[in-house]
């Protein structure tokens, strides 16, 4: 049966309740309101709220016949109190209340009624009467926005293959890894001159997912700026997982090739940091075709590739090498920012995930707060893990290829230092691409530790703190401040919930009293069972 028809006995039995603590009221003359001698059936359970006075108080209906209604009821005067029992009786054209010890006869005229709420006055069997206002409590249905979004696998991944995104000079952007290694060595015949060449990227995004803008990964593979290409199996793989948890990501193609020497050397991975900032302006600029949420952008690689990471996340134009300038037979390479397209669109990067790789000047750290993740074997021969030249295998020759540079162990140190967030992640006794087997070539379990460590340190990135529940005497709020909040508790009644705001009337007798969030924060995260428990009071 429909709530409407119980609002007329609900109203009656609440006003005979309190009417010992509100005294006697003075009514107009309304018409009688005729019932029968019989109850409708009011659907349980059902709370209603009443304010009488300046006073308010919850009625909770349990139990509904056409002979009795029974329940609880308490007073709204302070944040914790106890529920007391009550019984309604039909006694022909009257009701009978009982309650605390009380019993209360008497007759009730209704003055308004509609689907929300009836108001109107009591006839008492002492010939007095009391004025009541009720209304129907419904608090706000409970949404659960927990997503697990940046830590589980959600979506399946779709893949967007060569997308130009510069063209610039060079010797060559690619060497498959079907070529034979003969074949690598004798393309140095090829740095004789450059040719324009198109550098392409592949995007990785999730399926189906109905966030429009998304947090940015761009990954870059390693290969002495010589080898390799964005097919990189282990690039690509962790593209995919990062892009199945919501992210999007992106493998890019650079310029390879160089004529042997330290100078060759170092133009080409700075040749690798202008492709790699072209890639990015690129992709800035075409966020709304993407998918992508600019405010959240990351980097990372390996060995070579992690060189270019962190050189794409703190060198600037005044900080470029030396080499990469005007000089006797070479001409100056440009600025970082305007090789590869005309784009100039700025972009900021929030976190580095770097392995195995290595920095030429960690000073440039600072002033840039920038998250740093770094992962290295700390026998590694090729890039040093501490400060050293890079190739110690082919000592004392790697004198003449490269300048000593400072490891994962120096830089995160540094950044430490600078008050900034790093992490070091050291592979004891591993060499050079502690993730792959040295012989086999196959991933091991470090390639997962890598997988996991970078996903959680990305994530932590977007969700720098937990949910916490804050306020107190029934009031209370959620931080960081959600985009959208939704509350439920268990040991009382939720009487308003606004922004991420809620009022709660604990129940002083109840067992247990807690209450709980859900939240949506920005970048599509949704968290959900944090739950503050509140020590019942004696």
């Amino acid at each position: 049966m429909k709530k409407i028809v119980s609002f007329f006995f609900l109203a009656s039995m609440c006003l005979l309740l309190f009417t010992h603590l509100f005294g006697n009221g003075s009514t107009p003359d309304p018409i009688m309101f005729k019932n029968g001698d019989s109850f409708p059936i009011i659907d349980t359970p059902t709370v209603f709220k009443s304010t009488i006075g300046d006073r308010d108080f919850l009625v909770f209906i349990e139990y509904s016949d056409s002979l009795n209604i029974r329940g609880h009821y308490m007073s709204l005067e302070e944040t914790m109190t106890d529920t007391l029992p009550f019984k309604l009786e039909a006694k022909g054209h009257n009701a009978v209340l009982y309650y605390e010890d009380h019993e209360e006869i008497f007759r009730p005229c209704v003055e308004f009624m509609d689907e929300r709420q009836a108001y109107g006055y009591a006839q008492l069997s002492t010939l007095d009467t009391t004025i009541f206002r009720f209304q129907i409590h419904e608090a706000p249905a409970f949404q659960d926005f927990g997503n697990k979004r940046y830590q589980d696998t959600l979506f399946a991944v779709e893949k967007i293959s060569d997308i130009c995104y510069a063209n610039s000079p060079g010797f060559w952007s690619e060497i498959d890894d079907n070529t034979k290694p003969m074949g690598k060595i004798l393309r140095v015949v090829d740095v004789r001159r450059t040719v324009p060449l198109d550098l392409c990227l592949d995007i990785f995004r999730p399926q189906n997912d109905t966030l429009k803008k998304r947090p940015l990964v761009m990954l870059i593979y390693g290969g002495a700026y010589y080898f390799g290409s964005k097919d990189d199996p282990k690039i690509t793989n962790w593209c995919r997982h990062l892009a199945s948890l919501g992210y999007v990501t992106v493998s890019i193609d650079h310029r390879l090739g160089f004529f042997p020497g330290k100078v060759g050397i170092e133009r080409a991975a700075y040749r690798a940091v202008q492709d790699a900032h072209a890639a990015m302006r690129f992709l800035v600029s075409h966020h709304e075709d993407y998918g992508i949420d600019t405010s959240m952008i990351f980097v990372g690689g390996s060995s070579s590739g992690a060189v270019t990471a962190l050189s794409l996340a703190f060198m600037n134009n005044e900080g470029r090498p030396k080499y990469a300038r005007k000089g006797l037979f070479r001409p100056d390479l440009g600025d970082i920012d305007t090789c590869g397209n005309a784009l100039r669109t700025k972009f900021r990067i929030r976190g580095v995930a770097e392995m195995w790789g290595a920095m030429s000047d960690t000073s440039l750290i600072h002033g840039h707060d920038i998250s740093i993740l770094a992962f290295h074997g700390d026998a590694d021969d090729i890039m040093p893990y501490e400060y050293d030249r890079p190739f110690s295998v082919a000592k004392p020759f790697n004198r003449l290829a490269a300048d000593p540079m400072f490891g994962a162990s120096c830089i995160v140190d540094r950044a430490t230092k600078l008050g900034y967030h790093a992490r070091l992640v050291t592979f004891a006794g591993y060499k050079h691409m502690p993730h792959v087997d040295p012989k086999t070539k196959v991933i091991n379990d470090n390639f997962y530790v890598v997988q996991d460590t970078m996903s959680e340190f990305f994530h932590d990135i977007i969700v720098p703190q937990k949910l916490e529940i804050e306020g107190e005497d029934g009031h209370y709020y959620v931080s960081p401040c959600p985009l959208k909040a939704s509350w439920i508790v268990e040991g009382g009644v939720i009487l308003s919930a606004e922004d991420n705001t809620v009022e709660v009337a604990w129940i002083k007798n109840a067992p247990q009293h807690s209450i709980t969030v859900s939240a949506v924060l920005p970048y599509g995260v949704g968290l959900t069972e944090r739950k503050v428990e509140f020590l019942q009071t004696k």
